[in-house]
């Protein structure tokens, strides 16, 4: 038995299918931080707000040389 498909039954099985395709895709982002997110986090981005000053010193040490730098 041969059926012919309606312009509406073809539309709503378009839709179907597009949205079995694009579903799985925009779920699977969701659950999964990016890798540049995890490296933020990791090196405590969700701290900054908690940063009063950048602190740096630099010392080298050589036989009667000693240089120190610092800058905040």
């Amino acid at each position: 038995m041969r059926r012919n498909l309606s312009r509406l039954d073809v539309i709503r099985l378009s839709a179907f299918s597009m949205l079995l395709l694009i579903l799985p895709a925009t779920s699977c982002s969701r659950k999964r931080p990016s890798v540049a997110e995890q490296i933020a986090k990791t090196y405590g981005l969700d701290s900054f707000g908690q940063i009063d000053a950048i602190r740096y010193t630099f010392n080298l040490e050589f036989p009667g040389v000693n240089v120190s730098r610092s800058w905040v």
